[in-house]
């Protein structure tokens, strides 16, 4: 007579990748009427799905322009940088390909720069809208050629209009580290103060701003949950505060001071600017 059981104990589960490990399979075998039953323990894994999503690849190419350009600056940072005056023929638009002509353009920075405008300013909602830093806007690379008082230099990429006013600044290399996701191991609370583009719905693959940065304890590679506040009215007219509904997930890749920069991972519904973000 042979008889087989199988008993399952959990021995690992692992939030963020959403997998769970089950083992131990048990044989126990009847040798005969008059001998003893023997058992035997064989190790087996069964890997099985938790409720929770896995967070997925961080998409690099998503993030890679952020990584090195200065997009929180002080205000009036860009008015000593070296300013574009426009190209021969007068062109209203500069775009890839033109030679245009920039004025104060160091000689010892290199030839490599980035051309931004000056942005919005990023207010913190929780502060009195107290302005936590300006947004400066990227729009190209420019390689410079030559130098002199007034410097010729040839636009190399654009993903905007460059128009004569606006600002290089010295590209610094790129650089992208293998963040190991990680929730914060201390409570932390914030909003979502601004999504590149505009946008006012966001969804997957939007980068977006916080209003937390390293002062808040924030690193790169850090997870946050997104939750949405939501209130109804009781059939006697109150407004009632439902409780909050957790939306999504962020994947913080870029920090500063008083704000960083995060991209949205995983979403339910749209999620919008002013949307709470707190630790998973």
């Amino acid at each position: 007579m042979h008889m087989l059981i199988i008993i399952a104990a959990i021995l690992l589960t692992n939030a963020f990748s959403g997998i769970t490990a089950k083992a131990a399979e048990i044989e126990l075998r009847h040798n005969g009427p008059d001998q003893k039953a023997t058992i035997k323990l064989f190790p087996k894994m069964r890997i099985e799905k938790l409720g929770m999503p896995a967070i997925p690849t961080i998409p690099v190419n998503k993030i890679k322009p952020f990584l090195s350009q200065p997009l929180i600056i002080e205000k009036d940072a860009l008015d000593k940088a070296p300013v574009i005056l426009g190209s021969s023929d007068n062109r209203v638009i500069l775009s890839v390909g033109d030679t245009i002509y920039v004025r104060d353009l160091p000689a010892d920075k290199g030839a490599s720069w980035q051309v931004f405008r000056a942005g919005k300013a990023l207010m913190d909602p929780d502060d009195n809208n107290r302005i936590l830093g300006y947004e400066s806007v990227y729009l190209g690379d420019v390689e410079a050629k030559n130098y002199a008082p007034i410097s010729t230099v040839k636009v190399t990429h654009s993903v905007q209009e460059i128009l004569s006013g606006d600002r290089l600044i010295r590209s610094s290399a790129d650089t992208f580290s293998d963040y190991v996701p990680q929730a914060p191991d201390f409570a932390i609370k914030g909003r979502i103060i601004s999504v590149y583009g505009g946008v006012t719905e966001i969804g997957e693959n939007a980068i977006i701003t916080l209003n937390k940065g390293m002062q808040a304890g924030l690193k790169e590679g850090h997870v946050l949950a997104i939750y949405r506040k939501s209130e109804v009215k009781s059939p006697k007219g109150e407004v009632v505060a439902l409780p909050d509904e957790r939306i999504g997930l962020v994947f913080v890749f870029r920090v500063f001071d008083k704000v960083s920069y995060a991209l949205v991972t995983q979403s339910s519904q749209a999620i919008k600017v002013l949307d709470a973000v707190q630790a998973p």
